[in-house]
C-alpha cells in the first residue's frame, strides 16, 4: 500500500480541477472543491487502503464535494446560448427544430457519433480529437441539461440524484436526457465527427 503524502496529493491537484471545472464550470468553485478534497484526502490518509488507485480514490471523495455543492446551491435556468466562435453554428437555441422535419422524421441519423460516448476508457485514449469535440459539444448543452447529462452518463449516478442535483425533477430528467442526447448526436454529425 502506499503511503499518501502531501506531494502525492497535489500530485493529483491538477487532474482533480479538470474534473471539477467540467462537472461546475466555474474556476472558483472548482479550486474550492479540489482545496476541500485534498484537505479530506489528508485528514482520512489512514482509511485509504490502496485496493484502488489514489487518483480513483480522491476522484470518490470529490465527486460527493460536489454533490454536496450542487446541493447547496440552488441553481436558475439559463436561457442564454454559450458563445461560439464565428464560424460555428449555435447549437443552443431551438436544437429540437434542427432533429425532426415537419411531419416527425429525424433530420439526422440517430446514433450518430454516440459510439464515443460509450467506448471504453482504452478504446477512447486513443481517440483525444473526438472528445475533444464531445466536450466541445458538451459545452453548447445549457446548463441544466450539461450538469444533469454529465452527473447521469459520465458520473453514472441514478436519474434520481442527479435530477435532484441539477435541480430538475427526477419525472422529466427522462426527457431532459433524451434532449441532451439529441443535441450532442446532432452537434457531432453537424461537424462530421466520426467515432
Amino acid at each position: 500500500m502506499d503511503i499518501i503524502t502531501p506531494d502525492s496529493l497535489m500530485a493529483e491537484a491538477q487532474r482533480l480541477y479538470a474534473h471539477a471545472f467540467q462537472r461546475l464550470d466555474d474556476h472558483q468553485h472548482a479550486q474550492d472543491i479540489v482545496q476541500e478534497t485534498l484537505i479530506t484526502a489528508w485528514r482520512k490518509r489512514e482509511t485509504f487502503d490502496g485496493r484502488s488507485a489514489l487518483s480513483t480514490w480522491l476522484t470518490g471523495i470529490m465527486k460527493f464535494k460536489i454533490l454536496d455543492h450542487l446541493r447547496s446551491v440552488k441553481r436558475t435556468p439559463t436561457s442564454q446560448p454559450t458563445e461560439n466562435s464565428p464560424d460555428e453554428e449555435n447549437w443552443g437555441t431551438d436544437p429540437m427544430d434542427r432533429l425532426f422535419d415537419a411531419s416527425g422524421v429525424w433530420k439526422i441519423d440517430p446514433s450518430y457519433g454516440m459510439e464515443a460516448l460509450a467506448a471504453s476508457p482504452d478504446e477512447t485514449a486513443g481517440r483525444a480529437e473526438v472528445l475533444a469535440w464531445v466536450r466541445r459539444c458538451m459545452e453548447r448543452l445549457p446548463e441544466r441539461l450539461r450538469l444533469l447529462f454529465s452527473l447521469r452518463e459520465i458520473d453514472d449516478l441514478p436519474v434520481p440524484e442527479a435530477a435532484a442535483a441539477a435541480g430538475v425533477t427526477a419525472g422529466s430528467a427522462a426527457v431532459l436526457l433524451t434532449r441532451a442526447r439529441h443535441q450532442l448526436r446532432a452537434c457531432l454529425q453537424h461537424h462530421q465527427v466520426t467515432p
